[in-house]
C-alpha cells in the first residue's frame, strides 16, 4: 500500500503567504471564481500542490497548482457535501472573511498553516492517502483522498466526532469530480 503524506498544522499568526496550503482563513482562488460560492459554502483547506510534491513519489496528485476542499452546509452539519477543485495556475484573488457568513460555521476564520511529512499509511493523524484509519467493514476501503482527525488539532472543527472524515477520491486520485464524504466514528 502507498506511504501516506501527514498533516500537521500551526496557528497562522500576522503576516503569512495567503496561497500557503492551509485549514480554513481566506481560500486564495482564480479571479474566475470568486462569485461561485454562496453562503452555504465553507472552505476547508487548500493546498499548493508544490509543497507537497516530493512526497508524493507516486504522483497521485498533480505536482503544480492549487487543490480546494468546500464543503456545502446547506443541509446542516450532519449532511456535508464535499466541493473539491483543481487550479492549475498561481490564484490570485483573496477571498477575506469567506466563513464568516456560513451558518454555524462563522468562528473558522482562523486560517491554521500546514506542514507535510511522510507518515505510514495507516498513521492516526490528519493525512493524504493511505489506509482510513478505524475502516471496519468487509469491503475494501475507497481510494482515500484525505483523512481529517477532528483531535489531532487544535483547530476545533467537527470536535465532537470521536473518529475521522473520510474524503475518497473517485476512480483514481484525480477525479476530483466525484470525492464523496465518509464520517467514521471510532
Amino acid at each position: 500500500m502507498a506511504k501516506a503524506i501527514g498533516i500537521r498544522v500551526t496557528a497562522a499568526e500576522g503576516d503569512y503567504d495567503l496561497a500557503a496550503s492551509k485549514f480554513f482563513g481566506s481560500p486564495t482562488v482564480p479571479e474566475e471564481w470568486a462569485d461561485d460560492f454562496d453562503e452555504d459554502i465553507l472552505f476547508l483547506c487548500q493546498f499548493r500542490l508544490a509543497d507537497l510534491a516530493a512526497l508524493d513519489t507516486e504522483d497521485r496528485l498533480p505536482h503544480t497548482g492549487y487543490l480546494y476542499i468546500f464543503l456545502d452546509t446547506a443541509e446542516g452539519a450532519y449532511q456535508l457535501h464535499p466541493i473539491v477543485r483543481y487550479y492549475d495556475g498561481e490564484p490570485d484573488t483573496v477571498l477575506g472573511d469567506f466563513n464568516e457568513i456560513v451558518a454555524d460555521y462563522e468562528r473558522f476564520t482562523q486560517a491554521w498553516l500546514m506542514n507535510f511529512e511522510a507518515v505510514d499509511e495507516d498513521e492516526v493523524c490528519t493525512r493524504l492517502f493511505g489506509a482510513p484509519s478505524d475502516w471496519n467493514y468487509e469491503d475494501e476501503p475507497p481510494r482515500l483522498l484525505l483523512q481529517y482527525d477532528p483531535l489531532d488539532s487544535e483547530m476545533g472543527f467537527l470536535d465532537h466526532l470521536d473518529g475521522f472524515l473520510y474524503f475518497f477520491a473517485g476512480n483514481t486520485y484525480r477525479d476530483f469530480g466525484n470525492v464523496t464524504l465518509h464520517e467514521e466514528y471510532s
